[in-house]
């Protein structure tokens, strides 16, 4: 069988790559012998990532910078339109050879407004349809759609897929809201709960390093930058999820004796999404002592044995927090878009998380201290449900094994 993926954004974005590791991992468990080609925006750093998978550059690639001009945008998005009207044929061999197109796992099918980006995904899952070929969502987030073009561009598209799978029950909300008419819709867990860890050297001697003269807990933390596109009072938003995190920091080095180690879990492939900047801005509190920077390029499989190790984990970015509950550490998510609170929900953990929009010192240091309190049936309560949220992760694999 031919495996074609498309809409691969980063491997320096370690949750993507992490998704595209454990579809990788679920295909060579359940289909052995298929032959698989991913389809990246970024394919120069991809193959190095990917080395033993043919990896080639995305059918209508545009550019990913905040910085491009106006008339840039424009410009891509007139070709992208033109290309999801039909009025434009385009050739891809890759898209003639695959038996099936699996668009990957994660959150990119929303927009906040007019998105041209939105419009290149689309675009991907269309050229499978002008091929004739059959397409599986694979445990993706859907939404949130606030502009109503959008909605219909999608609800065009996602009508017309072979299987939707979905990481929540929001995400069928949102299918709804667009009227999606699709019925083969079905809840599954995120790929990356079955991403098997890779034991690291490096990872121990920077851990044993860190518990030099320090007997404390050790805390893992992610942090992202985020532009809050639902709220208008960005910069004030901003700075309260950074002194939030700067606070409770303070608070846990100073009640639990312990050190946070930041760890960045995206380094590119622009400023915005590089988790170091906005890691290094939140240590330059004077308050902070004891606490640093992992400033390590680790794979997925590395930043999953990683996590495994800390005592317990507050996580912006969303894959950080999966491959720490799936390592049965407990866990604090701060939310940004609607797949967090979903996974949360998913373990019955809703209680431990916190919205970006809303977040405060306050909030955050309670749930924390809450978490901390409760730390040992929260680990158990993982240690019973996530073998079989790991179990059926695997489910579109095992779909495409069987029915395709």
């Amino acid at each position: 069988m031919n495996i074609l993926i498309i809409n691969a954004h980063s491997s320096q974005n370690k949750g993507d790559a992490g998704i595209i590791l454990a579809m990788l991992d679920s295909f060579n468990k359940h289909i052995p012998n298929a032959s698989i080609k991913i389809k990246t925006r970024f394919p120069d750093i991809d193959r190095l990532f990917y080395e033993n998978v043919s990896v080639e550059e995305s059918v209508a690639n545009i550019s990913v910078d905040p910085k491009d001009s106006k008339l840039s945008k424009i410009l891509s998005a007139r070709k992208l339109l033109k290309l999801l009207s039909g009025s434009d044929k385009r050739i891809d061999s890759d898209y003639e050879w695959a038996d099936v197109v699996v668009s990957c796992g994660g959150g990119f099918l929303l927009s906040h407004r007019f998105s041209t980006a939105l419009l290149q995904h689309l675009v991907q899952i269309k050229i499978a349809f002008d091929y004739k070929k059959p397409v599986i969502i694979y445990a993706q987030s859907i939404g949130p759609f606030y502009n109503s073009y959008m909605q219909k561009m999608s609800k065009k598209i996602l009508d017309q897929v072979d299987q939707i799978y979905i990481r929540e029950t929001i995400s069928k909300e949102w299918l709804n809201t667009i009227g999606c008419n699709n019925q083969n819709v079905h809840v599954v867990p995120d790929a990356a709960f079955s991403l098997e860890p890779k034991p690291s050297g490096l990872v121990d001697a920077i851990l044993a390093k860190a518990k030099e003269n320090h007997k404390g807990p050790i805390i893992g933390l992610t942090a992202r930058d985020w532009n809050f596109p639902e709220m208008e009072d960005k910069d004030f938003r901003r700075r309260s999820y950074v002194e939030s995190i700067q606070e409770v920091i303070k608070h846990v080095e100073k009640k639990y004796q312990a050190k946070v180690l930041l760890m960045p879990q995206v380094l590119g492939p622009n400023p915005f999404n590089d988790d170091r900047l906005i890691s290094k801005e939140i240590l330059q509190d004077e308050g902070i002592t004891t606490s640093g920077l992992l400033d390590v390029d680790f794979s997925p499989r590395e930043l999953k044995y990683l996590y495994s190790k800390v005592d317990m984990f507050i996580g912006t970015r969303m894959h950080s927090n999966i491959f720490a509950l799936s390592s049965f550490v407990p866990t604090i998510a701060i939310n940004y878009e609607h797949k967090t609170r979903g996974i949360m929900e998913m373990l019955d953990l809703e209680e431990n998380v916190v919205e970006i929009n809303e977040i405060t010192p306050d909030e955050l240091i309670s749930k924390v201290d809450h978490c901390w309190a409760n730390k040992e049936a929260v680990r158990k309560k993982l240690e019973q449900n996530i073998p079989n949220l790991v179990k059926s992760s695997e489910k579109p694999a095992i779909y495409i094994k069987e029915e395709i």
